[in-house]
């Protein structure tokens, strides 16, 4: 009797254990996220068809959050190599501080974890890992006052080009439109002008505004997939769904172009108001900065509005005929 009272005692052990492994699945996989390398595999793309599609009724091709958990990696925000020359350090300085609280409350890997902060790579010549998106996030990332074990970011692979020679991977890059091969201030550059790391890249004031103005839904940019109705409803998309959101590629770079052409902001960038990436930053020049460009957004606001904005950004750019008022998000 001891004996059969034993059996079912393991068992019952059994069971529970089994049961408790299952209740902990959310936490399981996040702990066999393995680091980026050479056997990290190419995710699958999947067509995304439901109301948030873009501008013309293009299709949408997304990589799903259960893929990327399937598929996905981490990798130090060092380990990164941009594809694009300038980020607006101003949003991305009030992201980093954001990301300095969230550590220091615990929060920080759940909320990297979450499935739009998922970085986008490609691995390219040699095996570098090459950054197509969230350059904002990574600055934020690497500045943030955390340490610096924790500087790292969760990716998923899109492509596998590591086979290809430099020219015919940047060929590539630029046909797939995965990098902006533009200066700050609108200029052609190559890819060997590019930042190698991070922590090079540099500031573009006017891609700071551009982001003003997008949140202020001077123009509208699609809610990525997988964006609820409740969620959608406070977005300038789900709000001026009679609007054509954004389909273009590095459209916020599109608005900031524009944005130079405005004389009032022409004046403010004139007196030299970008601040250097540096640990840490300079939030004496960043402060300057917002002010300044505090001052013009009503006059980016109004120009984004007028009829030639459209013809400057193009088709699928997110213009909206209707002014608003623009408004500076808090830097918390």
């Amino acid at each position: 009797m001891r004996t059969i009272t034993m059996m079912l005692s393991g068992c019952l052990m059994t069971v529970l254990a089994a049961t408790a492994v299952a209740s902990s699945g959310k936490g399981d996989w996040r702990k066999r996220i393995p680091e980026c390398g050479k056997d990290t595999k190419v995710v699958k793309l999947v067509d995304y068809d439901e109301d948030t599609s873009a501008a013309g009724g293009a299709p949408i091709r997304i990589v799903t959050f259960k893929e990327k958990k399937r598929k996905g990696c981490w990798i130090d925000v060092q380990d990164l190599h941009p594809t694009q020359s300038a980020v607006g350090m101003g949003a991305a300085a009030c992201k980093s501080g954001k990301i300095t609280r969230k550590a220091k409350d615990g929060k920080l890997s759940d909320w990297l974890l979450e499935d739009n902060r998922w970085v986008p790579l490609v691995r390219g010549p040699g095996g570098k890992f090459y950054l197509t998106d969230h350059h904002h996030l990574s600055t934020a990332v690497l500045n943030a006052d955390i340490p610096d074990k924790h500087k790292r970011l969760y990716a998923y692979v899109l492509k596998d080009w590591s086979g290809m020679k430099e020219d015919a991977f940047w060929k590539s890059m630029e046909k797939e439109n995965l990098t902006w091969l533009k200066s700050p201030d609108g200029q052609p550059i190559t890819p060997q002008d590019l930042p190698s790391k991070i922590d090079e890249l540099r500031d573009d004031p006017l891609r700071t505004l551009s982001a003003w103005v997008r949140s202020s839904c001077g123009y509208v940019k699609c809610n990525p997939p997988g964006v609820t109705d409740d969620d959608s409803a406070e977005t300038c998309a789900g709000r001026l769904s009679d609007v054509d959101c954004a389909s273009a590629f590095f459209v916020e770079f599109k608005w900031a172009a524009h944005h130079a052409t405005v004389p009032e902001v022409q004046s403010a960038i004139a007196e030299g108001v970008a601040c250097s990436q540096q640990v840490p930053l300079n939030h004496e020049c960043l402060d300057g900065q917002r002010e300044k460009l505090a001052k013009v957004l009503p006059a980016a606001m109004k120009a984004a509005a007028a009829p030639g904005a459209q013809a400057f950004v193009g088709k699928g750019a997110g213009y909206n005929p209707k002014p608003q008022q623009g408004v500076v998000p808090p830097c918390e």
